[in-house]
């Protein structure tokens, strides 16, 4: 039986890894965009931001996503555009040594339609 993150509950605009649970989407990226978010704090952001064909909520990604994104289908974004990805949840260390869960990419080209 599926167990819901409380997270899951507060409404979002962003694709959370809450949102995935244990599902490791395959997902074709529709656009990237320059995105202006706000941090904790306040503070201004911008970071690349990707949308997927079919799906809602866009996944705001840093340099981790985007180094993978890079070494599958080069460094300009334009070319991600039309590609296909796997989504996992995973943790990392966020600002102040705390584990968080993230969403990841997987280093490895998901078959084409």
């Amino acid at each position: 039986m599926a167990k819901t993150h409380w997270r899951s509950m507060v409404d979002s605009d962003w694709l959370r890894s809450c949102d995935l649970g244990e599902a490791t989407p395959t997902v074709t990226i529709e656009s990237v965009e320059a995105g202006n978010l706000v941090f904790r704090g306040g503070k201004p952001i911008k970071k690349p931001v990707l949308r997927f064909v079919g799906k809602t909520k866009p996944l705001a990604i840093g340099a981790t996503i985007g180094k993978v994104l890079e070494t599958m289908y080069g460094k300009h974004v334009e070319g991600w555009v039309g590609k296909r990805v796997t989504l996992y949840v995973t943790t990392t260390q966020a600002q102040g040594g705390e584990t968080v869960d993230c969403i990841r990419v997987k280093n490895v080209k998901p078959a084409e339609r």
